[in-house]
């Protein structure tokens, strides 16, 4: 379930704030807190496996998750980075890559600069909600908090998430498919 809501966190904080973000290329630098030291130890040994993975084993799991649309990578302090494509549909529609599966999101412009996105989804149980701020149409700043609940018992995840757009050309990471709202 940590990895499932780490992935549908770093499609909830996604590059698409209140203004017009650029379509492309965009990366992300995800940090991930939690008061429960349960879920803080899991997401230490989670990182620590993949800092230490074989140039294969790494391979396999980003080949793996570029075919979601993701290019994952774990940065200097243990923050995640991702790498994602933004389509300029999804730009203009502040449309988000939340979770593989059946999520349902809503996003609320505050401000020019500011919105409030809240999303769930059933297939894995995950759910959050946060605020975006854009600096401009190339960075952007994002706080979440993300529910899950693990074999009957809850948990919280904060995470704070910085994009910086990088080009307009995505190279071989494809979109994120993005669920139709029902």
């Amino acid at each position: 379930i940590l990895l499932a809501c780490t992935c549908a966190a770093l499609g909830a904080a996604s590059p698409a704030a209140a203004q017009t973000m650029k379509p492309g290329l965009w990366a992300l630098e995800n940090k991930m807190t939690s008061d429960d030291p349960a879920i803080d130890q899991a997401m230490s040994v989670m990182q620590q496996h993949m800092a230490n993975m074989s140039p294969e084993e790494r391979q396999q799991m980003q080949s793996m998750m570029q075919q979601h649309g993701v290019q994952l990578d774990i940065g200097a302090g243990g923050a995640l980075q991702t790498k994602i494509c933004m389509t300029r549909e999804m730009a203009e529609r502040k449309e988000f890559p939340v979770q593989q599966g059946d999520c349902r999101q809503t996003f609320t412009q505050q401000s020019p600069t500011r919105g409030h996105i809240a999303f769930t989804c059933t297939k894995p149980r995950v759910s959050g909600e946060g605020d975006l701020t854009a600096d401009n149409d190339t960075s952007y700043r994002a706080h979440m908090k993300i529910r899950s609940e693990e074999e009957g018992r809850n948990q919280v995840v904060d995470m704070d998430v910085t994009g910086k757009w990088l080009s307009a050309d995505c190279g071989n990471i494809r979109p994120v498919a993005i669920p139709r709202a029902k």
